[in-house]
């Protein structure tokens, strides 16, 4: 499927803005799997506050003006890390969230970056699926739990193959 009306990616710091899809995704994504309420959205905005203190980017995708999906992505010692792609439900299936990962990867690898990280919660396995159909892979290490529940390290090679 493909986007509906007008569609666009920018680079944006609007907290405010980058609440709207990363709340509505979260809540559809995970309600069956979290004990305590879901954070407010002044913890979403410190979250999103803290991620570009720590040099992130944010790109905001929109649909007819609406907020419709975010992603962050960053360099952390020469690697590429992606987090926080989330797409309001409403748009799910339209592109969103490729286009957004594949801008934001594309960026790292002008960057010069060689390898994509990514952290993904071990009951998302929607969000796995979709990773691994991007050409991700799951390494070894041992996952990390720092919402209660476990999250997998991927990587992908961003430099072209040479062979």
């Amino acid at each position: 499927m493909s986007a509906v009306g007008s569609f666009g990616i920018t680079p944006i710091t609007d907290v405010d803005a980058l609440i709207v899809p990363h709340r509505a995704s979260m809540k559809a994504a995970y309600t069956d799997y979290f004990d305590t309420p879901f954070p407010s959205d002044e913890t979403l905005r410190d979250e999103w506050r803290t991620l570009h203190a720590e040099g992130a980017t944010t790109l905001l995708a929109r649909i007819d003006g609406r907020e419709a999906g975010v992603i962050a992505w960053q360099v952390i010692n020469g690697e590429g890390w992606l987090c926080r792609l989330y797409v309001d439900p409403i748009f799910q299936g339209r592109g969103i969230g490729r286009a957004l990962h594949d801008s934001s990867l594309a960026s790292l690898a002008e960057l010069g970056c060689a390898r994509a990280n990514l952290w993904v919660l071990a009951v998302n396995e929607p969000a796995i699926k979709l990773y691994e159909r991007w050409g991700w892979h799951q390494i070894s290490d041992l996952p990390r739990a720092p919402f209660g529940l476990a999250e997998w390290h991927f990587v992908r090679d961003l430099a072209p193959d040479r062979s």
